[in-house]
């Protein structure tokens, strides 16, 4: 399901902003992007995310917006600035140099002065950092949650249409074996010189009628289509999302088999229409968690 959201918060450890796409996915996968200094917190960040989304692609990029005031430490290495004025001033000694040991001379070698960066105080940033955080995950819920309610309307008319096939289908079953009845009954009057045995023709139908029986396969569907009502009627909180993938899948194993089975035009066609409704509410589905 698609999304965005934005949070904004500072406090004396710097300004930061927050901001969340989110794309669909039928799995949940979290990419975070920070600045260099607060990769520490990604574990955490991650794990706001997860606390409140099982599904979709989420982009989080955060943003630190202000400087914070530099607090870098200057380490000066006493012992080696010891150890290369006495090598400088031996130098002077020995070969009669001119000139004196100077603060320019020396701080002109490597490695005399260090710079570290300052380390910052991960419970402080993560407390600012959750608050805008926080900020983006509410905007995102939001709009993902109108996306949804789209959805689910969407959803429900579809199933609305599922629901009229089934009815044709029950109809139109009882009817398919009345005329293989007629059918049979004509074919073999037209092969035989006489009328046929009507104990064996009754035989013969009964045999078509439990072989193209789709009673069971409806009964089946029919309550697969209550429980996939009753999951989106269900809190709004509660991820669904793959317990209607089950529920597709068994809806779409039974219109096959009722296609395997039904051998009327009138069926067929309905049978089509179902997996039209039931493929477009799939591809709906992958969105709602």
């Amino acid at each position: 399901m698609t999304g965005y959201g934005r949070g904004d918060a500072a406090e004396a450890v710097g300004r930061f902003t927050v901001e969340i796409r989110s794309l669909n996915n039928r799995y949940l996968d979290i990419q975070v992007k920070t600045p260099r200094g607060l990769a520490v917190l990604e574990p955490q960040v991650k794990k706001a995310v997860q606390d409140r989304f099982s599904r979709g692609r989420f982009d989080v990029y955060i943003t630190r917006n202000e400087e914070r005031e530099k607090a870098d430490r200057l380490t000066v290495d006493e012992t080696l600035a010891s150890r290369y004025i006495g090598v400088l001033r031996d130098l002077k000694t020995r070969f009669n140099l001119a000139g004196d040991v100077d603060l320019a001379m020396v701080a002109a070698f490597p490695d005399l002065i260090t710079i570290s960066e300052a380390r910052e105080d991960v419970e402080a940033l993560w407390s600012i950092l959750s608050e805008s955080l926080s900020q983006a995950l509410d905007g995102l819920d939001r709009m993902r949650a109108e996306e949804g309610a789209a959805l689910v309307k969407d959803i429900r008319a579809r199933l609305d249409a599922i629901d009229r096939g089934i009815l044709s289908v029950r109809t139109q079953a009882p009817l398919t074996v009345e005329n293989a009845r007629k059918r049979m009954a004509d074919a073999l009057g037209r092969l035989l010189t006489e009328q046929p045995d009507p104990v064996r023709l009754a035989q013969e139908i009964a045999m078509l009628a439990e072989r193209t029986d789709v009673t069971e396969e409806l009964t089946r569907l029919s309550s697969h289509m209550t429980q996939f009502r009753s999951l989106l009627n269900g809190p709004a909180r509660e991820a669904v999302g793959r317990k209607l993938d089950f529920l597709l899948q068994e809806m779409g194993r039974e219109v096959n088999t009722i296609a395997s089975k039904a051998s009327d035009a009138h069926i067929a066609l309905d049978v089509v229409n179902l997996k039209a409704e039931l493929e477009k509410i799939r591809e709906q589905v992958q969105n709602i968690e």
